[in-house]
């Protein structure tokens, strides 16, 4: 692990990021990740629930992650067995596509449930998840998108369907979600760090390519973006707070530009394992339901601003 100590740090955090490579030189622990075929992954992920490798009708034989078959009220999840190191930012990028087969029946969505008026759509979507509660953590199904109920989590979810009782802000939507190391992870907006419905179809069948970025150090550029949102459940997850507050960047198909820029601490928001945590995915389907499918998944250390090569799996 390279670490990069700049000049204007206090003596404290020096000693901290030295005190962080060291431990993963000593436990001999390579915590970045490259996985490209979900066949290989052996035992190096643990699948929960309904989730399973599922091979594609593409031309090339590549198994993806399917945390979810189209089938009505399932949920499952996968997270990677070795924990991630977080506290000092990351950098993640997946591919995924979210799709209903076409001999899968779309319950109507609408008011008057009528064919010519009403709006058919899979549910419910899934979760890019960061957590410290439990290698096989598994939450709600429906709308809680499989990481409602999990503990000590951060969630950036990729909802497809609305739910009125979770205050969704429309059908297609990109949120970051977490309650903090006190209480479990809720699948409503009250308890919404920011979110945004100005991102693609996530539910076309397309392939999407997604990267989530987390700088633990504040950049007053990332207020003044269009971006940027700060729910109000944060005054919550900050009470007795005395940390410095980071960003995490939602970047969806366009990586030049993010979809959604929210304030957030990982450190100072969860209970974390010497700055580890596990990171993987959840999904989830109600009455109406969609294969949700990771084709791939890099993740990348960022320690002061350095960047950690990621092996392949």
């Amino acid at each position: 692990m390279r670490v990069r100590v700049r000049r204007g740090m206090g003596a404290l955090a020096r000693v901290a990021l030295v005190a962080l490579a060291c431990v993963a030189r000593a436990r001999g622990v390579a915590s970045d990740l490259a996985v490209r075929d979900f066949a290989a992954v052996g035992d190096a992920w643990r699948f929960q629930g309904a989730a399973s490798n599922a091979s594609t009708s593409d031309a090339v034989s590549t198994e993806v992650l399917r945390i979810t078959p189209a089938r009505a009220n399932a949920a499952g999840s996968a997270f990677a067995a070795t924990k991630q190191l977080v506290v000092g930012g990351f950098v993640a990028d997946f591919a995924f596509t979210v799709a209903s087969p076409p001999d899968v029946e779309i319950p109507c969505e609408g008011v008057d449930h009528q064919p010519a008026t009403c709006s058919r759509r899979g549910g419910d979507g899934f979760a890019f998840v960061v957590q410290n509660s439990d290698e096989r953590a598994l939450g709600g199904g429906g709308g809680e998108l499989g990481y409602g109920g999990i503990p000590n989590a951060v969630a950036v979810e990729f909802d497809t369907y609305h739910d009125a009782h979770s205050m969704d802000p429309y059908h297609n939507h990109v949120a970051v979600m977490t309650r903090g190391a006190k209480a479990p992870a809720l699948a409503s907006h009250t308890a919404s760090l920011g979110s945004t419905v100005d991102v693609p179809n996530l539910s076309d069948g397309e392939r999407h390519f997604v990267r989530v970025t987390y700088n633990p150090n504040f950049v007053v550029e990332d207020v003044a973006h269009k971006s940027f949102k700060s729910g109000s459940y944060l005054l919550d997850v900050m009470r007795d707070y005395e940390h410095g507050l980071g960003s995490l960047k939602v970047f969806v198909d366009d990586v030049s530009t993010p979809a959604l820029t929210v304030p957030i601490n990982f450190d100072a928001f969860l209970d974390l394992d010497n700055g580890r945590a596990w990171v993987g995915f959840t999904a989830s389907t109600g009455r109406s339901m969609q294969n949700h499918d990771v084709w791939s998944l890099t993740f990348r250390e960022r320690l002061d601003g350095g960047l950690n090569p990621a092996p392949t799996t």
